[in-house]
């Protein structure tokens, strides 16, 4: 048979025009990036707490952001003060809406009034109205000064989750009238373009008005319905990284994607709580203050460090407060003791029959609320329940999904009470304090006065004055004496438990470059959609 002399040449040039395509596949692909998460969306808009949090390092910029050496950086605006009474915010680009207009100082100090008198926010600050007292705004409308009504040195950490709204859109409206395209508006870096649930995920594409330059052309969200399967997405290298508001990589699946040579790790010293054990103080089993002590005795750390902490995870104190934080003070540490929580016990009025401590017949017993949205919070009260029923204590797991849990725990989601809202309906339950959260070493979630969280339910008046002080006071040396006071009130009082500390773990491909982790939202930032690049 003849041989075909043009074969060989054929064949090279075909290859090279499969290499061709696969090249610049490879290069369109490096130009989107796919994130995992198993934060439940239903609607996408600011009004949904998850979406809110997701949104703010993509398309709805929050004005300041914080870094994890506890360091601020200017995004939307630059910031100045010589008092931390009088801060001038100054919009720092041309910056625009996703719509075309301009983003102007006005939009700010709608924005901070808006939030104020709608009271609508679920996770963008919402008590920035009533601290100032007046306002200037420059000519160029892209300033605008605030004094307010007493100095805060804190003041940038509650600018690091609001996110401004455009007046031109909101203004004189009615909440009935703004539609789903308008509440979608925003100034970021990205648009949201698509969200489905049939698809579960949201497609993101870029801003067309944002002033500076951007490193990817989509960026898709896929929502997962369970952890596992979220952290498995990452193993098998379907998506870029995992995010989840305030939460890290478990210890039970860093064990698994560490042997994933395609995957990286990035490890935070935590501002945040990742395992609360909450009491409401105002009813039920645990608001007896020596029932809180006692279980504080009974429960072994040391336990809940081996099987759910990293390598980094420490034994807590007292104060659930994370060394982390600006203004930590040693408090005792917490132990486990029998005889002491015993001693407790007793003082509560309660004497052990058999296995069981019992009042008067009655068996002592704890109602844990536990979010069955969030598989470790489960592994969490199921350790909580072994312990205490070991010690004498039984306890009852009341495992509800992420809406129910919501309206049990904080007032802003509370459906129940005298008014038909506002009243916290849980006995204890299991919690993740968010760095955020944190920023007045958890104040937020302790006092019922707060009308967002306030799950602890603890009306104390040297509570408020302590917070009152640390709000108010003019340098940090002043600040930490308060939160030294603060902490002390926590080791006292025990209206939460740590079961832990640790650092944050979190998990990303290799093929990712210029990484960046923030102190509020890890991962999913700002900085990363900037400067980040996949090859």
């Amino acid at each position: 048979m003849k041989k075909n002399k043009f074969l060989p040449i054929a064949i090279i040039l075909l290859g090279l025009i499969n290499t061709g395509c696969q090249n610049k596949n490879t290069l369109e692909n490096n130009k989107n990036i796919t994130i995992g998460t198993s934060m439940k969306l239903e609607k996408a808009t600011r009004d949904e707490y998850n979406y809110d949090t997701l949104s703010s390092g993509i398309s709805e910029l929050p004005l300041v952001s914080k870094n994890t050496d506890g360091t601020f950086s200017p995004l939307l605006v630059d910031y100045t003060t010589s008092d931390s009474k009088i801060w001038t915010l100054t919009l720092n680009d041309n910056y625009r809406w996703s719509d075309g207009n301009n983003v102007t100082a006005e939009d700010i100090l709608f924005s901070l009034e808006y939030e104020w008198d709608n009271n609508t926010p679920l996770f963008s600050n919402s008590n920035e109205k009533g601290e100032f007292e007046t306002y200037s705004i420059s000519e160029d409308n892209k300033s605008i000064s605030l004094t307010l009504e007493k100095a805060n040195i804190k003041y940038l950490d509650n600018l690091t989750t609001f996110r401004i709204r455009p007046k031109h859109i909101y203004n004189n409206k009615n909440t009935d009238e703004i539609t789903v395209s308008d509440v979608r508006v925003s100034c970021g870096p990205y648009i949201l373009n698509n969200f489905s649930l049939e698809t579960n995920s949201l497609v993101f594409t870029k801003n067309p008005y944002y002033p500076k330059e951007t490193k990817f052309k989509k960026i898709t969200y896929i929502l997962f319905n369970n952890e596992e399967m979220l952290y498995n997405s990452l193993n098998q290298n379907s998506v870029d990284f995992i995010w989840n508001y305030s939460i890290g990589i478990p210890t039970s699946y860093q064990s698994i994607l560490s042997q994933n040579d395609n995957i990286k790790f990035a490890s935070i010293t935590a501002s945040n709580c990742p395992a609360i054990l909450l009491f409401n103080n105002k009813k039920g089993f645990g608001s007896d203050k020596n029932i809180r002590a006692a279980i504080s005795y009974a429960l072994n750390y040391q336990d809940f460090k081996k099987y759910f902490g990293s390598e980094f995870a420490s034994t807590p104190n007292k104060s659930f407060a994370p060394s982390s934080l600006t203004g930590y003070k040693e408090t005792e540490h917490l132990v486990t003791d029998y005889s002491i929580a015993d001693e407790y016990m007793k003082k509560a009025g309660y004497i052990k029959e058999d296995t069981t401590y019992k009042k008067q017949g009655v068996e002592a017993c704890l109602n844990l609320t536990i979010n069955s949205k969030k598989e470790t919070h489960i592994s969490y009260g199921e350790f909580v329940k072994t312990q205490l029923e070991k010690f004498g204590i039984k306890v009852n797991l009341d495992t509800v999904d992420s809406t129910l849990f919501n309206e049990k725990t904080s007032h802003k989601f509370a459906t129940e009470g005298p008014d038909g809202f506002n009243e916290i309906t849980m006995e204890a339950a299991i919690m993740g304090f968010t760095a955020y959260g944190m920023k007045n070493l958890g104040g937020m979630y302790i006092n019922g006065n707060n009308n967002v969280q306030g799950g602890g339910e603890v009306y104390n008046e040297e509570l408020d004055n302590i917070m009152n002080s640390m709000e108010s006071s003019k340098t940090i040396e002043e600040y930490m004496i308060y939160t030294g006071q603060l902490q002390d009130f926590y080791a006292n009082e025990l209206p939460a438990i740590a079961l832990f500390w640790d650092n944050t773990i979190y998990a990303y491909s290799k093929n990712l470059k210029n990484v960046h982790i923030d102190s509020v939202f890890g991962l999913n930032n700002y900085k990363n959609f900037i400067e980040m690049i996949k090859e």
